[in-house]
């Protein structure tokens, strides 16, 4: 059950990143503080599952709605809870081994460290709701990119004009 768990987290997480980059991506939502701030929570946020989804690979990343945030937070607070209460009943049963081959004292730190996440889960929650006003008041879409900004040409070095390689 519990690879299956973290297979399934590794999953959600692959989503929730491909989804924060179109919302960085989206103009008005970069123009506006508030909403950037969201933005960078939800990296901040994915990249905290790091903590245990390095320990997989993404095998599925579906596609997720900005509407269905609050979906993606709820699924994967169940299933951090689900690890943390499976981690535990290993660390109880003195069976740290059984996950990827972990110690006592790295079980326990992981299951510290997936707390930690849990709670950022559930702040990111709260602040989803007002994020999904702000786009709806403003009416903003995720379709919209940024706009591409031309870059002057790179000097070449000494030595790559020497070379002749770029």
């Amino acid at each position: 059950m519990t690879i299956e768990t973290l297979q399934a987290l590794t999953n959600s997480q692959g989503s929730l990143i491909a989804l924060q980059q179109r919302l960085s991506a989206t103009r008005d939502i970069m123009k506006e503080e508030a909403l950037q701030n969201f933005v960078f929570d939800l990296r901040d946020y994915a990249d905290s599952l790091r903590v245990v989804t390095d320990l997989s690979t993404v095998t599925t990343i579906e596609t997720i709605e900005v509407t269905e945030i609050s979906r993606v937070f709820s699924e994967q607070n169940q299933l951090l809870r689900t690890l943390i209460t499976d981690l535990e009943e290993l660390d109880e049963q003195n069976k740290s081994q059984e996950f990827l081959n972990l110690t006592e004292g790295e079980l326990r730190r992981l299951i510290g460290s997936l707390q930690g996440v849990l709670e950022l889960n559930s702040l990111n929650l709260q602040d989803n709701l007002n994020f999904q006003r702000q786009l709806k008041d403003k009416g903003i879409t995720v379709n919209q990119t940024t706009e591409t900004v031309a870059t002057e040409e790179e000097k070449t070095g000494f030595f790559q004009r020497l070379f002749g390689k770029k």
